[in-house]
């Protein structure tokens, strides 16, 4: 009994102890945020005086009247333990106040700001170190008459409270149209230095005018800066005080508003300035991390040095992970594995076309590496949907090259971030294994790419290069050539077919729908994630590979594997459940009507093979929303089994920007509506429909007969970019589509 108190007491006083840690520590953020707001507030700017906003932004839906950012960072070193000895590290603290003054025109503007966001505290573990962030907000409403309203701080709602991480948001009460908003989100960093470069933007646009913007920078000495200026934005005004900080300042007024949500090619097309920020070192430890000397600004004026280092960065990995033997097996096994692989189906590997070859090795690592079942991935497997891949262009470069196979690295920009020669680091430089003797990408970022497809955000570039390697006795050689360009795909290849059998459902009020539904090229990727079991795409290429037994019965035969059998059941039987409301919200996301009594889903062609790349599903569910009763007769809207086709808002129907659409596409819809006993179908006629032009067009073909009514939709969008003055040909298919949401058929009685 003594112990059981004594555990009692234990458990209360460590309770307790945490309870009050807790309120410590909350009252502790409560004074800072209070000192943190009495600060901003008090800030001697002229541009966040300003109350009235010119006539000609009257009409629009609001105006920032100011928006200024403040960031500080500094540096000290501190002695720190290691837990084998002492050692000296870096720490930087880092703070950003971004302030803004915003009038609210409109119901939809006070809506956007009805409420705040921000993540209030966020601790993350690094390598020796814990680095810590933590932020504050300030809000005032500023009412026409003049008078000033501050949210109360305690209104802050956390919507996340753990150790690591605490979400916030804040609500603003009583907006209304002609308020100013005056915000600010002020956030303090500290952090362990590792030499990095630290990314910072500097953004000169917004989708509002904005009358003045700012930014003003002091960062301590030991500091260095590599920036560069995107689309018109300027450059820094850069100098340095008497401590030898260095000042940075950006300026600029009068900015008209960008399009920034609708096919936008933000790298390309906007306004920004983009910095690089980290701490100088010298001597040794400079050179070994290649790092900045202190106080040095730098302006990036081309590509070379990031393109460099990325080659060498893949030069090192090629040296250390294929030209030295004792790392180059890895890469001789998926060969001697694809050689196994073609035995059992029952072909030679060596009699094989090249591009065959290259198909099968893709196949053969993502089967035996990618998807290879075990206990200890088994969460990881079933959750397969959300995984992803960065490296394996290095690694399908390397298991052709040990497979006797003509092939590269191909480097490239994307279509709508940097450009090639405007790069500031290897991250903005995209690489795909390159299969040179045949001309053709291979891409595995995800388990669900096949080869030779182009990825959408590389498609039609022109200035890329491809990277070798040759062989030498001490080192390897990088070989960099001229790349292609690259194919851009038709919209017949990106395509969402919707194949659909209509008829009453015995209630009269909604529609039975057996529904297949093929998704083709860069359409699929998202749908595939969602649909597709890991279970069903292992035992696919099991038996594309013709593997003898399935997976539940090779762990029933395994010694050490049978007593995971019912673990494994489970497990699939728990995803599969799970697959069926993925069917469910995809077909009421799809059609936006209520989808009930689903059944019958399953994946006809999981799209993963070169050979077969459509990817099929299907179902049968009862459709709301499309049919009314109408005396004796029934009035089916047709329109709406479209959805709401995506339509352009009023506000963006004038750009001065070209267009960046993701891809060439196209959409169809093949309809058999049951016309009922004893019923006639009227209207049919009407829903003919053809608009098009060089940019793409809308078409609806309606016949019937007495059993049936048959619509074929189709709407293509024939190009992944248009130059602005392309718009209005593009809005004329395009609204030909939204209007024929209102399409009707009635079904008569006779």
């Amino acid at each position: 009994m003594r112990s059981f108190i004594v555990s009692v007491t234990l458990l209360f006083l460590t309770a307790l102890t945490t309870v009050n840690a807790q309120s410590k520590d909350a009252e502790k953020y409560r004074k800072e945020s209070e000192e943190m707001r009495k600060s901003v507030w008090a800030w001697d700017k002229p541009q966040f005086k300003v109350k009235e906003v010119p006539a000609q932004y009257a009409n629009a839906s609001k105006i920032i009247i100011a928006h200024h950012t403040e960031l500080t960072a500094d540096s000290k070193t501190k002695l720190a333990f290691y837990g084998f000895g002492f050692g000296t590290k870096k720490e930087q603290t880092i703070s950003e106040v971004v302030r803004a003054l915003v009038k609210l025109n409109d119901k939809t503007a006070v809506a956007e700001y009805s409420e705040l966001s921000f993540t209030q505290f966020e601790k993350s573990s690094g390598f020796f170190s814990v680095d810590k962030t933590t932020s504050y907000v300030g809000v005032r409403v500023i009412k026409p008459n003049g008078s000033i309203k501050e949210i109360n701080a305690d209104d802050i709602v956390l919507t996340k409270d753990e150790s690591s991480e605490k979400n916030a948001k804040v609500a603003i009460p009583d907006l209304q149209p002609g308020d100013i908003l005056d915000y600010f989100i002020a956030t303090d960093q500290s952090l362990t230095n590792d030499l990095s470069a630290k990314p910072y933007h500097v953004f000169l646009f917004d989708d509002a005018p904005v009358l003045s913007l700012s930014f003003h920078a002091q960062l301590g000495k030991k500091y260095a800066i590599d920036y560069h200026s995107y689309n018109g934005a300027p450059d820094l005004w850069v100098n340095k005080d008497d401590d030898n900080d260095i000042i940075v300042d950006v300026q600029k007024s009068n900015i008209p508003p960008f399009e920034t949500s609708l096919w936008v090619a933000p790298g390309l097309q906007l306004p920004f300035i983009r910095m690089n920020i980290s701490l100088g070192a010298r001597g040794m430890l400079g050179r070994v991390n290649n790092a900045k000397k202190p106080g040095e600004i730098n302006k990036i004026t081309d590509g070379d040095a990031a393109f460099d280092a990325k080659t060498s960065s893949l030069n090192a990995e090629y040296y250390n992970n294929y030209w030295m033997k004792a790392a180059r097996h890895q890469f001789n096994d998926i060969v001697d594995e694809a050689e196994k692989k073609a035995k059992q189906i029952g072909i030679k590997y060596k009699d094989l076309s090249d591009e065959d070859k290259v198909a099968l090795l893709f196949y053969t690592f993502r089967y035996t590496k990618l998807l290879d079942f075990s206990i200890e991935t088994l969460t990881k497997k079933i959750d397969i949907g959300s995984y992803s891949f960065h490296s394996n262009a290095f690694i399908l470069y390397c298991i052709l090259k040990a497979g006797g196979l003509d092939a590269s690295i191909l480097l490239s920009g994307s279509r709508t971030g940097v450009k090639m020669n405007e790069v500031m680091d290897e991250a903005d430089i995209n690489s795909v294994a390159y299969f040179t003797g045949g001309g053709k990408v291979l891409n595995l970022e995800s388990v669900y790419d096949i080869p030779f497809a182009v990825p959408p955000e590389i498609e039609g570039l022109s200035n890329t290069k491809t990277l070798g390697f040759t062989n030498k006795m001490t080192n390897a050689h990088n070989d960099i050539d001229t790349g292609p360009t690259l194919p851009v795909s038709s919209s017949d290849k990106n395509a969402h077919i919707e194949n659909l059998k209509l008829s009453l459902a015995p209630d009269k009020a909604n529609l039975s729908v057996s529904r297949s539904t093929t998704l083709k090229g860069n359409y699929k990727i998202d749908e595939q994630k969602n649909l597709i079991l890991y279970e069903d795409f292992y035992e696919e290429e099991r038996s594309a590979f013709k593997d003898e037994l399935p997976l539940i019965q090779d762990l029933e035969e395994g010694k050490k594997s049978k007593k995971y059998v019912d673990e494994v059941k489970n497990a699939f039987a728990e995803a599969r459940k799970k697959q069926k409301d993925a069917f469910i919200k995809e077909a009421k996301d799809w059609f936006e009507q209520e989808i009930t009594d689903l059944k019958n889903n399953k994946t006809d062609n999981l799209g993963v093979r070169h050979t077969a790349p459509d990817f099929v599903y299907s179902s049968t569910f009862n459709l709301g929303g499309l049919v009314k009763k109408a005396g004796n007769n029934f009035i089916v809207e047709i329109g709406k089994i479209q959805g709401q086709p995506f339509t352009v808002k009023q506000e963006q129907r004038k750009r001065d920007l070209d267009i960046y659409m993701p891809f060439a596409r196209c959409l169809e819809y093949n309809i058999e509506l049951a016309i009922p006993e004893g019923y006639t179908a009227e209207g049919v006629a009407a829903l003919n429909k053809k608009v098009e032009n060089e940019t793409g067009s809308f078409s609806v073909e309606a016949t019937a007969n007495d059993k049936t009514v048959t619509i074929k939709l189709k709407k293509h969008y024939l190009h992944n970019f248009e130059p602005a003055k392309n718009l209005d040909k593009l809005l004329l298919f395009m609204d030909a589509a939204t209007d024929w949401v209102n399409a009707k058929l009635l079904l008569k009685k006779k």
